[in-house]
């Protein structure tokens, strides 16, 4: 918080206003001084440096008045705002304060829902005003030591005079300073002839001149000067005379070459950035084909290094990242990695860079094979193992690495870089905290993905998606219990797609949110007009992703699409897979009991092929187990899946769930679940997922049908 240390002096006789006024300060992470007097505040004013100053009118001793007349005396360099607090409200008052010193007024009662508004308003302005008279006193302070000379010529009398600054700024006698020759003979060769010319030429053009050029000083010191020509015609009409002045520039040209190689590297990390680097890489191209040569390009990025931002923190994941560049500099092989110098002259055998955020990449030079960046790409998955400890807490984070090698896969820098990512993205999708070499092939499944995700975005703006509804049958009296909202992509090329051949990629590119925004708000929609048309499900059940659950915004959603329904939350069920909960606990936690506190119920789905961890489900506010259906499939056939099926059954009712198993086929799969105390069924034994009219259709005759079995 912006206030945090920030120090806040209260100065007022009525002690008990000052400790309620300090109490609710304190609580917006103030530091509190206390005075029950203009003098005594006063003194704590002069020893404790407070930030900001809240002082009362009517006090004994010394009045608030007084008491900022004196302050200010004290504070005229300092910019530390006084607050005067009163009852009086009169322009009398107000005018008096700020004559006094004051810079702000407030009355009593005081209204403390604005007062911290007005006290952080303050304290940003303090903080600006001081900012701004530090940078004044630095430009006043750089004036004095500009290290600038005038110098004056006499084109009459052909005399030439200057003042010390100049002899010094040559690191000459001044009395040795008799002709512009003097100084001349001081400019470096190369720069001798262009100035002689511009000097030469200046009376007859009657013209000013901005010169910068080196010289070598008396003293053998190199220096940047610059010499600016004041050539005003009257001047010389009348008094034969021009002006100028010298100025050692040295200090800011090496400052602004300074500030350019810092734009070359990382803030955080220190690291060559993406600028530089594409520029080394160029270099790297150029050697290497005319040395014939390969090299290779190792791209890393960290899996899931969102979350550790997301649950601990920017500061957290900033200080995990100049952790990371550490060790990833001891894994290649030249650990000086800033040898290469600003001219890029020479380019180490191994170089590592920052391309932004948690993307590095390391130019591996002159290679024998592949193998090498293989090796190194092992090195760099195996010393990730190992644990960061960061602010006392162990932070566990792996890597994905893409190859790409010169010139085999890009011959030059943009293919590589591309073939190279897309290699890096191939690692992510083939399971994580590994590396892949980039082929041929990866740069196909690169160009569909692109193709996919283009058509996604248009999916969204052109409507393309669609629910389909699969419906759950209870087994207690077969009716229906609810049904799976099942999304569907009309590609108009592709057909019908299903969505394990879209919803990876959405979750890459961050697509998830809106189709699950979507999602929610179609099912919504949909169960309200089948309440209108008589079919009253007990719940839809929705499938959420990690990024939707990570998604700041997802109860927000919930919340609006329920209202704009007109639904009751307890008719929307969420589907959660075991893998997102057990790598997101502490995070997802809160949203879940959120989604419970308003009805909404929780399904842990695919149960059992995940890590099926027993003490997660005593801290979880979930209604249902649903059994995968790769139990179901072979279960007649199979005595494993049997035992797994009975087990989780006697499991879930003994925690007080409801089972739900997915994938019925045929009878006899039916009536074993049944048998053996399963609550709920879905599958192709009765229906295909259906759009929604299908389904309103099939639902409505499958409960007549059910009806008429019963009478």
């Amino acid at each position: 918080m912006e206030q945090a240390n920030k120090k806040i002096l209260i100065i007022d006789d009525d002690i008990d206003f000052r400790q309620a006024l300090s109490i609710k300060l304190k609580k917006q992470g103030y530091i509190i001084l206390q005075a029950e007097n203009g003098n005594i505040g006063l003194e704590k004013f002069k020893t404790e440096l407070p930030d900001m100053v809240m002082v009362d009118v009517n006090m004994p001793v010394m009045d608030g008045f007084e008491f900022c007349e004196q302050a200010a005396k004290l504070n005229s360099n300092k910019n530390i705002p006084i607050m005067i607090m009163t009852a009086q409200d009169d322009q009398d008052s107000v005018n008096k304060a700020y004559n006094k010193g004051a810079t702000d007024y407030v009355t009593k009662p005081i209204n403390y829902a604005k007062l911290n508004h007005r006290i952080r308003f303050s304290l940003r302005v303090s903080e600006t005003a001081e900012k701004l008279a530090s940078r004044e006193r630095q430009l006043l302070s750089a004036q004095r030591v500009a290290k600038m000379g005038e110098w004056v010529y006499d084109i009459k009398k052909k005399q030439f005079y200057c003042s010390d600054e100049v002899a010094s700024i040559f690191g000459i006698n001044r009395q040795k300073i008799v002709s512009c020759d003097d100084l001349m003979k001081h400019v470096i060769d190369y720069d001798v002839n262009r100035i002689r010319d511009v000097l030469g030429n200046t009376i007859s053009e009657t013209k000013d001149h901005d010169l910068e050029y080196s010289i070598k000083t008396g003293n053998g010191e190199t220096k940047r000067i610059r010499q600016i020509i004041d050539v005003n015609v009257n001047d010389l009409e009348k008094e034969g005379m021009t002006f100028g002045i010298f100025q050692d520039v040295s200090d800011l040209r090496n400052a602004e070459q300074q500030v350019k190689t810092l734009s070359f590297y990382d803030g955080l990390t220190g690291l060559p950035n993406r600028q530089f680097f594409l520029r080394l890489l160029t270099k790297a191209v150029t050697s290497s084909r005319r040395n014939e040569r390969y090299f290779a390009l190792l791209a890393i990025n960290f899996d899931k290094f969102m979350r550790i931002n997301t649950n601990l923190g920017q500061d957290v994941g900033d200080a995990l990242l100049v952790a990371a560049s550490d060790r990833l500099k001891q894994t290649i092989r030249d650990s000086d990695i800033l040898s290469t110098d600003q001219n890029e002259k020479t380019i180490s055998s191994s170089i590592l860079a920052n391309l932004g955020g948690d993307n590095f990449i390391i130019l591996l030079n002159d290679i024998e094979d592949a193998d090498d960046s293989a090796k190194v790409a092992r090195q760099i998955n195996s010393v990730f193992e190992k644990p960061f400890n960061i602010d006392d807490s162990e932070v566990h984070i792996t890597v994905s690495i893409g190859i790409g090698i010169f010139p085999d896969d890009g011959g030059n820098a943009d293919d590589l870089l591309k073939r190279t990512s897309t290699a890096l993205y191939n690692a992510k999708e083939t399971g994580r905290n590994c590396y892949r070499f980039y082929s041929e092939a990866m740069n196909t499944l690169s160009f569909q993905r692109l193709s996919m995700e283009i058509g996604l975005r248009k999916a969204l703006e052109q409507e393309q998606f669609s629910l389909y509804y699969q419906p759950k049958i209870s087994l207690v009296d077969n009716h229906i219990a609810g049904a799976e909202a099942l999304i569907r992509w009309n590609h108009p090329d592709m057909g019908l797609v299903l969505p394990e051949d879209f919803i990876p990629i959405t979750e890459n590119t961050g697509l998830i949110v809106p189709i699950t925004d979507w999602i929610i708000a179609e099912a919504c929609r949909q169960i309200s007009v089948w309440s209108k048309d008589g079919l009253e499900l007990e719940s839809v059940a929705i499938n959420i992703t990690p990024s939707s659950l990570l998604d700041k915004n997802i109860n927000d959603h919930v919340f609006k699409h329920l209202r704009l329904g007109g639904v009751e939350a307890s008719r929307l069920e969420f589907e959660i897979t075991e893998s997102v909960l057990m790598e997101d606990m502490d995070v997802i936690l809160p949203i879940l009991h959120e989604f419970r506190s308003i009805g909404a119920s929780i399904s842990i789905d695919d149960f059992g092929t995940g890590y099926s961890s027993l003490s997660y489900l005593k801290r979880l506010p979930i209604s249902n187990l649903k059994i995968d259906q790769s139990f179901i499939r072979d279960l007649m056939h199979n005595n494993d899946d049997s035992i797994i099926v009975n087990a989780v059954i006697g499991l879930a009712h003994n925690l007080g769930f409801r089972v739900i198993a997915e994938g019925i086929e045929d009878h006899e799969q039916l009536e074993y679940l049944r048998e053996h105390g399963c609550d709920i069924v879905q599958g192709f034994y009765y229906t295909q997922p259906l759009l929604a009219d299908d389904f309103y259709q099939w639902a409505m005759k499958h409960e007549k049908d059910v009806a008429a079995v019963s009478d």
